[in-house]
């Protein structure tokens, strides 16, 4: 987990659209655990940060009119399904194509399903994907909600059910 010591500048991430993760990361991360509103997890290269990951609560949500998401055997009575949400995550991209991201993600669902859904009910991982970064998302698992509201969206929700996932070591 990030902490008060570590140092997290000089996170590198090329593109422009990756400038808000960056900025979360050096001024946002450690106040947020502090207020338990989220929790980052970072990869380091000596002192160095060149990965992370922040993870809250989160849910599926049905909207008015639209069916639900194909989450195969899940029925619930609720207009919400439980989910726990990658709010972000970052690869420096010096250090990209290597298989940190996926490193990232995979510890993610191992905390979600080993961690969260055994204390209490969460089924499914879910994020707001970048439209540059959604076939990331997909070679690990996860699928776009199928519904025209959230294929409208500038960062469409996708989502991976837990049950019966296996997560890679």
């Amino acid at each position: 987990m990030i902490e008060v010591g570590d140092k997290l500048t000089g996170l590198s991430l090329g593109d422009e659209a990756f400038t808000p993760l960056k900025i979360f990361v050096q001024r946002h991360a450690k106040v947020y655990a502090e207020q338990m509103l989220a929790k980052s997890y970072g990869v380091f290269a000596g002192t160095k940060i060149v990965g992370y990951v922040t993870l809250v609560c989160g849910q599926i949500e049905v909207e008015g009119g639209e069916p639900a998401p194909d989450v195969g055997d899940a029925h619930f009575d609720y207009k919400h399904y439980p989910a726990v949400k990658i709010a972000r995550l970052a690869v420096d991209r010096r250090y990209r194509g290597n298989g940190l991201g996926r490193h990232l993600v995979d510890f993610s669902l191992g905390l979600a399903r080993d961690t969260i859904a055994s204390a209490v009910g969460c089924r499914f991982v879910v994020l707001d994907a970048k439209r540059q970064s959604v076939a990331f998302y997909e070679k690990n698992g996860f699928r776009l909600i199928d519904t025209e509201t959230n294929k409208a969206r500038p960062e469409p929700v996708m989502f991976l059910d837990l049950k019966g996932t296996p997560v890679a070591v």
